[in-house]
C-alpha cells in the first residue's frame, strides 16, 4: 500500500476545516462601513466588525477546500480550480502537493470540514485575516488506481490548523494553512 504523503494529508484535512467553518459563520453579518481614510482603498475588503472579517476568511476557506476536494475526487486533475480562491504562491505549492498525489494514483472520496473558527487577527488595515479552526476529515477516504482504500489508519481525523487570507482586491483568498504546533484544541 503506498504511504500517503504528509502533505496530502494536510491538504485533505484542510478541505475539511473550510465546510464546518461555513456551518459556523454568522448567518447576518454586520454592514460594511464605507472607507474612512486616504489609505482605505476601494478595493481592499472592509469589515464593520473581527465577526464580519472571521466570516469571510471562513468563506474564502471553504471555497479553497472545496476546490481542493474536487481536485482530490478528480486524481489531482484540474489544478486550476485552485486558481481564484488561492493566492498565487499557495496556488503553486499547492498544484505541487496535487502532481504528488496524480503522480501516487491517489483520487478521494467525501468533503473535508471544519469547525470552531477562532479569529487570531485582522491586520495590513484588512489585508490579512488569520484565524485557528479544526478541520475534519473524518468523511474522506483514499483510494488507489485500484479504487482500494488506502487511507491511513492512523491518521487524525481532526487537526487544529491557523489559516491565513489575504486581500485580493475586494474579496479575500487562501494564502496558507498548517497544522497548529501548540496544545490540541481540537
Amino acid at each position: 500500500m503506498p504511504r500517503t504523503p504528509r502533505r496530502i494529508t494536510a491538504l485533505l484535512l484542510a478541505g475539511a476545516t473550510l465546510a464546518t467553518l461555513a456551518a459556523c459563520a454568522p448567518a447576518e453579518p454586520e454592514p460594511t462601513a464605507a472607507p474612512t481614510s486616504p489609505s482605505e482603498t476601494a478595493d481592499a475588503p472592509v469589515f464593520a466588525s473581527d465577526e464580519e472579517a472571521l466570516a469571510a476568511a471562513v468563506a474564502a476557506y471553504e471555497a479553497y477546500l472545496v476546490a481542493s476536494d474536487a481536485i482530490t475526487a478528480d486524481g489531482g486533475e484540474g489544478v486550476d480550480r485552485i486558481d481564484g480562491v488561492t493566492s498565487a504562491e499557495f496556488a503553486k505549492m499547492s498544484k505541487t502537493d496535487f502532481a504528488a498525489f496524480r503522480h501516487a494514483g491517489l483520487r478521494t472520496e467525501g468533503a473535508t470540514a471544519i469547525d470552531s473558527p477562532r479569529l487570531i487577527e485582522v491586520a495590513d488595515n484588512a489585508q490579512a485575516v488569520s484565524f485557528y479552526a479544526c478541520q475534519d476529515v473524518s468523511s474522506v477516504r483514499v483510494l488507489n488506481s485500484a479504487q482500494e482504500d488506502v487511507t491511513p489508519s492512523d491518521r487524525d481525523p481532526r487537526l487544529p490548523l491557523v489559516i491565513e487570507a489575504v486581500a485580493e482586491g475586494p474579496q479575500l483568498v487562501i494564502d496558507g494553512n498548517q497544522v497548529w504546533s501548540g496544545d490540541d484544541f481540537c
